[in-house]
């Protein structure tokens, strides 16, 4: 767990925010921090409440990461003039990043999909606990195919990542129907952002997306790249490669492997003017 300092530290880096307000971020994750340490239960589920919102998991280790992620460093922050973005979350895991994006647009429509059964679950259970509206939710494995594939899940049910790739979640193999996003993207609609954090399926994604044409239907992504050190390189370039001269890139995360970002924004370049710098 984190120390006394690194907590106020993190705090206090939290940015688009008053001193006050970071120091009721500092005072929620002291919170977590002392919750997690005075509770002594071996198993079951863990509820934790935070700016406003509950949340139920497994690990207080996960809460406090995904807290640290999404709403101190805002990995998946964008800006947009509409009132009502459309938002797909391609690896929704338990929610977190679903509470994320209604405080920062609490009018927006999102379609989240999450493979993992267990997450998924969870997932149910936070959206219903904050009665969050205008969420749709599915249990789908998001491929570059509609034909069944090889799913992987974590025996471990506090293990709640899942992937087409078994060296990074490893685990119990299943065969289970795969979803292009392609067809489930509403068509003559422009999707305001796409989040992608499918434990090595990003690539699967996206050249669906790519071969079928809708790639740039979408004015924004941020995309998290699942590669070892040593096809980081191999892997972030191909990254690029999808989205080719159409889109600027930036870096949106402090997680680094050789000198190569985790965790990618891509901005359409006809974008670029106003709140999309």
């Amino acid at each position: 767990m984190l120390t006394l300092f690194r907590l106020w530290k993190l705090a206090l880096s939290r940015q688009n925010m008053h001193l006050a307000g970071r120091l009721c971020t500092f005072l929620t994750l002291l919170r977590i921090h002392i919750q997690a340490k005075l509770d002594n239960r071996p198993d079951g589920l863990i509820q934790i409440q935070f700016e406003g919102y509950t949340m139920v998991s497994y690990s207080y280790v996960t809460i406090i990461e995904l807290y640290i992620e999404i709403f101190i460093k805002q990995a998946y922050r964008f800006e947009t003039t509409i009132a009502r973005p459309i938002i797909i979350d391609c690896g929704a895991n338990m929610g977190m990043s679903l509470l994320y994006f209604k405080r920062l647009y609490p009018q927006c429509e999102v379609w989240a999909y999450e493979a993992n059964p267990d997450a998924f679950t969870l997932l149910q259970l936070n959206v219903a606990l904050n009665k969050l509206e205008g969420i749709h939710l599915f249990n789908y494995v998001l491929s570059d195919t509609d034909e069944e594939v090889d799913f992987y899940i974590p025996t471990t049910r506090a293990g709640l990542n899942g992937s087409l790739d078994p060296t990074i979640a490893k685990g119990m193999k299943q065969r289970l129907k795969g979803y292009r996003l392609s067809g489930l993207m509403p068509f003559n609609i422009e999707i305001d952002f796409v989040k992608i954090d499918t434990e090595g399926a990003e690539f699967n994604i996206l050249a669906e997306l790519s071969e079928s044409g809708r790639l740039n239907d979408i004015k924004q992504y941020v995309v998290e790249l699942h590669a070892s050190s040593e096809n980081i390189q191999l892997q972030y370039n191909r990254l690029l490669n999808f989205f080719g001269s159409s889109y600027i890139h930036t870096s949106v995360s402090d997680q680094y492997t050789k000198g190569y970002p985790h965790v990618i924004k891509f901005c359409r370049k006809d974008l670029l003017a106003g709140p999309y710098l």
